[in-house]
């Protein structure tokens, strides 16, 4: 939960309450908030956003744009001359200038999203079903992980959307970096990792399923698999991958936090 000022947001569910009473804002209007919350260090760039919420558009996603940080906006209460939580920086983008509730372990500049924080201790892992995924037995872990979230694969002969799999697996590395134990990490570009997720999916203009596979390093034995589907939304494909992404972190999160 992402506490500031009398709100409480939750990402997973992709809502907001203000002093306890929920508001209504559609999820890309909250989503374009955890985002700018997420990235509170530097200002987020216009294009930047639009690349991510609205990237087929075109020339209408700048108006798309200024209609969601309105909204965002009205939502929070805020003013653009005299704001409190979003700043406008002219000719460069918006920044989130509130302040996170740092009382809050899970709410504080490492961990915005609620996660799971139990360590695996070093030992054989039993099979677990969890939501459809299986555990290997036997698998013996280090201390410290480091999981590399590879290019997302199509399995389908012809693409619905081209740049699909690259956000899915932009959203996937971000809730997955939010959500994994605290002996977890999603390793950046060119850094060793001791595990791989490997992302495949296959759409059709009625449903998009993905598989997730965790294989060890060097022996390409897989841990764990899990399958996520939901209806393909052929009008706007990014609330489909922010769906997909949490569900797929979230599983992940939970599995090697009770493979114990």
């Amino acid at each position: 939960m992402i506490r500031f000022s009398d709100f409480d947001l939750d990402p997973a569910a992709l809502r907001i309450c203000r002093d306890g009473t929920a508001l209504d804002a559609s999820p890309q209007t909250v989503e374009v908030l955890i985002f700018l919350i997420e990235n509170r260090e530097r200002t987020v760039g216009r294009s930047e956003l639009l690349d991510r919420f609205w990237p087929r558009s075109g020339t209408g996603g700048d108006a798309a744009l200024n209609t969601c940080i309105r909204r965002v906006r009205s939502m929070l209460g805020d003013d653009a001359d005299t704001p409190r939580f979003i700043q406008t920086r002219p000719r460069a983008g918006y920044r989130f200038i509130g302040t996170i509730d740092a009382d809050d372990p899970e709410t504080g500049p490492t961990k915005l999203a609620p996660g799971i924080r139990r360590p695996i201790t070093v030992g054989a892992l039993s099979v677990l079903a969890i939501g459809g995924a299986v555990w290997a037995q036997g698998a013996i872990f280090p201390t410290q992980h480091r999981i590399a979230i590879e290019p997302v694969k199509g399995l389908c002969e012809y693409v619905l959307f081209p740049h699909f799999n690259a956000g899915l697996r932009e959203s996937f590395i971000a809730e997955a970096s939010h959500r994994l134990p605290a002996n977890y990490s999603v390793a950046a570009n060119g850094q060793q990792a001791d595990l791989h997720a490997r992302v495949s999916v296959r759409q059709t203009h009625q449903r998009t399923t993905v598989v997730v596979t965790l294989a060890e390093e060097g022996s390409d034995r897989v841990l764990w698999s899990g399958q996520f589907a939901a209806p393909t939304d052929m009008q706007d494909y990014v609330p489909l991958q922010g769906q997909l992404a949490r569900s797929m972190a979230t599983d992940l999160a939970r599995a090697v936090s009770e493979a114990i």
